[in-house]
Parts: C-alpha cells; sequence; structure tokens
C-alpha cells in the first residue's frame, strides 16, 4: 500500500489562486452575469435577494436573475431601497432578534412580508421582481410558457386545448 503524495500549499501559490478567484469574481461582475452594484455592496444585495426569494420563490432560478430585475430599481431609489429593507430589519429585530435575512424560518419572514406588504417599498420590489423575473425571455422555459404565439397565427391551431406539463 503506497501513500499518497502530500500536496504542500506554499504562500506564492495560495496568493496566486486567490488571485485568479477574485479575478474571475471581476470578470463576472464586467461580463454582465452579475450586476455592478451587487459586487460594490455584496450586504445590500444579500438582504434584497433574500427578500425577492421570498416575494417569488423559485429555486431553480439563479439568483443573478433576481438581482438583475432589482437593478433598475436601484439605480433609480437606492436610497428609498435602503431605507425600506432598513425598516425591514428593524421589524424583524423587534420580533425575532435577527435581521430579516438571518431568520432562518420561512414563515417567520412571510408573517413580516405580510406587515409591509401595502407599502410603497414592497411594491416597488414586487413589480421589479415580476416583470423582471416573469417577463425574461430567458426563463420562459422554467415555468412551461413558450413565448408569444401571435407570430406563429395564435394558440387555436398550437396546442390550444392541451393542458401544460406544469399543470
Amino acid at each position: 500500500m503506497t501513500a499518497s503524495p502530500r500536496v504542500t500549499l506554499s504562500r506564492r501559490r495560495f496568493l496566486s489562486l486567490t488571485g485568479a478567484l477574485a479575478a474571475g469574481g471581476l470578470a463576472l461582475g464586467a461580463t454582465g452575469l452579475w450586476p455592478r452594484w451587487a459586487l460594490a455592496e455584496p450586504a445590500l444585495a444579500r438582504r434584497l435577494l433574500r427578500l425577492g426569494r421570498d416575494i417569488y420563490p423559485h429555486e431553480s432560478i439563479e439568483d443573478r436573475y433576481y438581482l438583475a430585475s432589482l437593478s433598475p430599481l436601484l439605480e433609480e431609489q437606492r436610497d428609498a431601497v435602503a431605507t425600506g429593507l432598513d425598516d425591514l430589519d428593524r421589524r424583524a429585530r423587534a420580533a425575532h432578534g435577527s435581521d430579516y435575512a438571518g431568520i432562518e424560518d420561512d414563515a417567520e419572514r412571510e408573517v413580516l412580508l405580510q406587515e409591509i406588504q401595502h407599502t410603497p417599498f414592497f411594491a416597488q420590489v414586487k413589480g421589479n421582481l415580476l416583470m423582471g423575473i416573469y417577463n425574461n425571455p430567458d426563463l420562459w422555459p422554467l415555468f412551461g410558457y413558450g413565448g408569444s404565439s401571435w407570430e406563429q397565427g395564435g394558440y387555436r391551431h398550437r396546442g390550444f386545448d392541451a393542458t401544460p406539463d406544469w399543470l
């Protein structure tokens, strides 16, 4: 039985690997896979991502689609979004002793969302997510939607009476 060779990691190799990982992260931001604001403000991105995933929970949708949906809102109303998130965190700390994103139980976060569901902040976030997720042709296959049928003559001769897979 032979012993496996011992792998050592020199300081130089460690720095080169971590540098490559950092460069890869910057490249993702530069190519548009991650919004630049999310790289610049990771705490804000984490908080908004938790909120977005609670409003429209889809495990199969990547985080970048949620964050991209909220980018226009942050460009136009960054301070209002930060204030809305601070209010949500304040409510969460008062009820659970933790920030909203730190609450593990889905039902507890849902109760907090029900408290703010009629606020302009919630309406803005929900509206941006609605259009950003459900009006995104890249995501339509995940929902079983084939897109507009108007260009092909409508649904009448294209399975109008067929039951979709997702029902």
